[in-house]
């Protein structure tokens, strides 16, 4: 499937979201191309990421979250959001404290592994 859920309204995506996961439960292997990657994370045993169409990582989904933490904090600095990762909710915690910005504490996604691991940064 290529892009499957592009332009759909959240509760149309919802239900082919259903649809996917019950073909997959029926044992058929799904491949799945997307640019939106709570998409992937949701729906996908395993993940390719690509950059400039070479492959660069390719695990689970949770395999490759986990390499960079399960926390993050992202602060606004000159305009862009930076992130930094924390493997527990104590350490995140911990080094806000000592943060003068306003902060968003929440848990990794798989967008955060994407970036991480192809190096992109949101210009």
């Amino acid at each position: 499937m290529d892009e499957p859920s592009v332009g759909l309204d959240p509760a149309i995506r919802r239900s082919l979201w259903g649809i996917i996961k019950k073909i997959k439960e029926d044992g058929a292997t799904v491949f799945l191309t997307t640019h939106y990657i709570e998409e992937a994370e949701f729906l996908a045993d395993r993940v390719a990421f690509l950059d400039a169409g070479r492959i660069v990582a390719e695990a689970r989904p949770a395999e490759l979250m986990a390499e960079i933490g399960a926390w993050a904090i992202d602060i606004l600095q000159s305009n862009r959001i930076q992130s930094f990762y924390f493997q527990t909710r104590r350490e995140a915690n911990q080094w806000a404290a000592s943060q003068e910005k306003e902060f968003t504490l929440r848990r990794v996604n798989l967008e955060d592994a994407f970036l991480a691991k192809t190096g992109k940064k949101v210009e």
